[in-house]
């Protein structure tokens, strides 16, 4: 008892002297007249929206109020005593540090609540789970119909292809869950030295993955042995492992040697076996969509825009020995009289002011010379990156989409199919590796000119100096905003149904021409929703974990 008369009589005397009102009411509501609206205007929404909650879900809401004011005791009673405790500190700082902050934590905490339980019940308690009970006469009216999501299993995850080939794209995933599993388990610190050649061997697989994933999903057809391509092939490999040795990147060695030579013969000697075989047999391209499609379709632009995104910054970059005015001036002159002389034939044929205009095109010969000698000192390597990255960025995406599918022909011989997912593939990564190498750019100018200077004394090469110095330490810096690319890429492959294709997002409506499975739109979208969020949650979460093995943004 006598601890506790104490405990009052510290109380009071904490209120009498340690409590300015005036000071108080200033700071949190009569400081201004907006102020004294604003938290005028928020209590009278907190009381009428706590009313309402009062009336339509009582329990969820007196629980709420219960746990606001004795949030709100803690936090004065830590005040007043001028002592607080950990939990009442933390309640302080975050959600009543003021007394309109203090309305706000009870609206948001009241909206936060009827929105789950509002999903609660439309998604579990009045949803039905029942496949064979979609069609419009047995669909619950104030809940889900998750039946489609079963139903529509086979069109969501592979789209039109045939269901005998279903097991191809099973295949694959299975390959890839198969050699990411070896890939966690070999990287173990205690096994990481003793399966060093296992872990090799892993690598080369993840290298080749590309590709078997294509025989998997895509076929081989049965053609004859072409063996003009298999020269072609180990001539292309010998000369990239030559300039790589000469560029003292790599270590030279007869094994080394003799399998670059022998790599692309022996790989294209067993695609064609397999083609004859008849095992994989080519599978129509069109086909694809879903689920399939989309990954497809993320997973190429993302694969081949990081490359070719390196190149263009680069390239950019560049400070190579421009071509002299002697030589681009001659040539341009030279080209731009050779082009006038189709504008007489080109003003005779036009119809309009337009093509009028467009009949003086050799005028761009020198206005494009002019530009590459004034701007880019002769650099045709800078200028000609710089051209793509700014032309690429000025257009929307759905463009490049549109005219990848329309202009494919004209690279092609008269009456080739090109399957559409091809020139979107191509149309997508010119896109995101405009981006891309503006993001590695910045990567590259927050290197210090230190590193470069001391990469030149030890004697580097540029492109040893890029391989080995510079480039890992940019991407380094840049691995946030590269990922953001990617999550980008990922969300934005749904673009592709605009086209035409069938993906994710597009099989959508074949599956809602379905009459069983009209107005199911909400069920759809929802579990497309869930998709991308848990494939742009996998890549942020990966992209943490690796930011934080390599110390990035640590001081």
């Amino acid at each position: 008892m006598t601890t506790i008369a104490e405990n009052i009589i510290q109380l009071r005397t904490s209120v009498g002297r340690g409590i300015n009102w005036q000071l108080f009411l200033q700071d949190n509501i009569t400081g201004s007249w907006y102020q004294m609206v604003i938290v005028g205007l928020l209590t009278l929404i907190t009381a009428v929206y706590t009313v309402g909650q009062l009336n339509e879900s009582p329990i969820s809401t007196i629980i709420i109020l219960v746990a606001w004011l004795v949030g709100i005791t803690l936090v004065v009673f830590g005040e007043l005593r001028h002592k607080h405790t950990a939990l009442s500190r933390w309640l302080k700082n975050n959600l009543f540090s003021s007394v309109s902050n203090t309305l706000l934590t009870l609206l948001i905490a009241l909206i936060l609540i009827a929105a789950v339980m509002g999903m609660v019940q439309w998604g579990i308690i009045n949803a039905t789970f029942d496949a064979a009970r979609t069609a419009p006469e047995f669909q619950p009216e104030n809940g889900a119909t998750w039946g489609v999501i079963w139903g529509a299993r086979k069109l969501l995850l592979t789209g039109l292809l045939s269901p005998d080939l279903s097991w191809r794209a099973w295949l694959a995933l299975g390959f890839i869950i198969v050699l990411w599993a070896l890939t966690y388990i070999t990287s173990r610190s205690a096994l990481k030295e003793r399966l060093r050649v296992v872990r090799r061997v892993i690598n080369v697989f993840w290298l080749l993955s590309p590709v078997i994933l294509y025989i998997f999903l895509a076929g081989i057809p049965d053609d004859s042995y072409n063996l003009r391509g298999v020269i072609t092939g180990a001539v292309v490999l010998l000369a990239i492992y030559a300039l790589l040795y000469w560029q003292k990147v790599i270590n030279s060695s007869v094994t080394g040697l003799v399998g670059t030579a022998a790599a692309w013969p022996l790989f294209y000697t067993i695609w064609w076996a397999i083609g004859q075989s008849g095992a994989l047999p080519a599978i129509n391209v069109d086909d694809w969509g879903g689920l399939l499609l989309t990954l497809i379709i993320a997973s190429s632009v993302i694969l081949l825009s990081l490359p070719l995104g390196v190149i263009l910054a680069f390239g950019r970059r560049s400070e190579v020995y421009g071509i002299p005015n002697w030589i681009v001036w001659p040539l341009a002159i030279g080209a731009t009289i050779w082009g006038f002389t189709t504008t007489p034939e080109l003003l005779a044929t036009s119809r309009n002011t337009i093509e009028q205009i467009l009949a003086f095109w050799p005028i761009l010969i020198v206005a494009g010379a002019y530009l590459l000698q004034n701007y880019f000192q002769g650099n045709v390597v800078a200028g000609a990156s710089t051209t793509f990255i700014e032309l690429i960025r000025s257009v929307p995406l759905i463009t490049l989409l549109f005219m990848g599918i329309v202009m494919a022909p004209f690279f092609f011989k008269t009456g080739t199919d090109i399957a559409k997912p091809w020139p979107v593939i191509v149309g997508y990564t010119l896109f995101s590796s405009a981006y891309m190498a503006e993001t590695i750019r910045g990567g590259l100018q927050a290197i210090p000119k230190g590193q470069y200077e001391a990469a030149d004394a030890l004697g580097f090469n540029a492109l040893q100096k890029m391989r080995f110095i510079i480039l890992p330490q940019a991407l380094r810096i840049v691995i946030p905003p590269i990922v953001g690319q990617f999550i980008g890429a990922f969300k934005s492959s749904s673009l592709v149904s605009i086209v035409g294709l069938f993906d994710l997002l597009g099989i959508q409506k074949a599956i809602l021409a379905n009459a069983q499975w009209q107005g199911l739109r909400l069920e759809l979208y929802v579990t497309l929703g869930v998709v991308y969020f848990i494939g742009s949650f996998v890549m942020s979460s990966y992209s943490r974990r690796l930011e934080t093995r390599l110390g990035v943004g640590e001081r």
